[in-house]
Formats: structure tokens, C-alpha cells, sequence
């Protein structure tokens, strides 16, 4: 994973200086290096403005979204490749995933709610773009090429998605009312759910996606998900 260097908050900037604040903090950055952007408005000029200057090099996350505050992890990648794949970017955002959600079971064994919010927070945010971006982008592509539909991999995983989404909602309930068994149990009960869903996607989805799509095709949906 990334390793996150610093943050730049440019709601300190004028207007006019913000973007070449951020491209100087970017271009400082390390391979495998990541900083935390704050604005006061999301940020998706600044998003089309990376994917034409620096295509395959870098990467998007939001972690949260309004309506004070705006936050998004960018990170240089490990090796700059316009010709990403559907694998690695699903995958990579996983791990991501995995890890925030690691942080989160950390927090709740000691005790530290206001760490916790925030990491749950960042989490359901993240899961649920990537579900979105799955569902709105990659499934239908999947869906046209294959011809499958109600008996293919995507109606099991579209199932699947909504018991995710139900968990993460009392995931975060539980975790703003300090219900630490609630939180517990609903967490082991999410890994359970993730580790399964996260093997078909990673063994079937996503392959094959790769294997169906041209290599025009591949990195458009990365450059949509990133933007959902």
C-alpha cells in the first residue's frame, strides 16, 4: 500500500494558486508515495486535469466527501502504465480497503471511537464507490459482452453488494453510538462476507473483464471509476 507522506490542505490557497500547489506536492511524491488532498468543493476538474497529464501514473481515492470538506488520497504509483488493467485497479482497491478497515478493528480494540468514526467513515465511503463504479461501469460491459444476466456471476455478486451495503450502514451506526459488540460482530461479519465476495471478483470478475475488453476499453473504465 501507498505509504501517506503528508497532506495539503489548499482551502489555505487562493483559488488560482491551488492546482500548482498540488502538481508541486504530486511531483514530490516517491513511487509508492501518497498525499492527502483537503478542498472546500470536490475536486473533479482536478481529477480529469491528472488523467490527461499524468495517465497511468498516479492514483485517486476519496476518503470523504462534503459537505465541509473534501479529502482524496492521490498516490504515485509503483510504475507509470496508461494500459491498466481491470485487475490491478480492483484489486489495488481492495488492499486499500482492507487496510482502512484494519485500522478501524485497531481503533475499536482500544477503545478509540473518534479514530474509529473516521476510518468506518472513510471505509463505507470507499466500498461504496467501488460497488457504484462496479455496477454502474464494469457490470454492464460484462453483462454486454457476455450475454449473462440473471444466471451470470454479476446477479450473485449485485445480491451480494446489498448485504454489504446493509452491514456497512450498522457498521457505522454502531461504531457513532459506541456499541462495541455491535461493532465487533458486525466487522468479523463483514470480513466474512468481503473474503468471499472479493475471491470471485478477483478469480472471475475481473479477469475475464480484462480478457473481454480491448485495450482501449481496459483503462476507460478505470478513468470512470475513479470519476463515480
Amino acid at each position: 500500500m501507498e505509504k501517506t507522506v503528508d497532506s495539503l490542505d489548499v482551502r489555505e490557497y487562493s483559488p488560482r494558486e491551488r492546482h500548482q500547489r498540488i502538481f508541486e506536492t504530486f511531483n514530490g511524491l516517491k513511487a509508492g508515495e501518497a498525499f492527502v488532498l483537503i478542498n472546500d468543493h470536490e475536486p473533479k476538474p482536478l481529477l480529469y486535469q491528472f488523467q490527461m497529464e499524468y495517465d497511468g501514473a498516479y492514483d485517486w481515492w476519496a476518503l470523504e466527501s462534503g459537505p465541509e470538506a473534501w479529502r482524496v488520497q492521490i498516490a504515485r504509483r509503483m510504475s507509470d502504465d496508461p494500459k491498466r488493467t481491470i485487475t490491478e485497479y480492483f484489486e489495488t482497491d481492495h488492499r486499500r480497503l482492507d487496510a482502512i478497515l484494519n485500522r478501524f478493528q485497531s481503533a475499536l480494540k482500544n477503545n478509540g471511537w473518534e479514530d474509529a468514526l473516521t476510518h468506518i467513515r472513510e471505509f463505507k465511503l470507499g466500498l461504496r464507490r467501488h460497488i457504484k463504479a462496479e455496477e454502474e461501469i464494469l457490470f454492464p460491459m460484462f453483462e454486454e459482452k457476455t450475454g449473462m444476466t440473471e444466471a451470470g456471476p454479476t446477479f450473485v455478486m449485485k445480491m451480494e453488494h446489498k448485504d454489504i451495503k446493509e452491514t456497512l450502514d450498522k457498521l457505522l451506526t454502531a461504531a457513532e453510538s459506541k456499541d462495541a459488540k455491535a461493532a465487533s460482530s458486525g466487522t468479523a461479519y463483514l470480513i466474512n462476507i468481503l473474503g468471499n465476495h472479493n475471491m470471485k471478483e478477483e478469480h472471475i470478475l475481473y479477469p475475464e473483464s480484462d480478457a473481454l475488453l480491448s485495450d482501449a476499453e481496459r483503462p476507460m473504465v478505470v478513468k470512470k471509476a475513479q470519476a463515480i
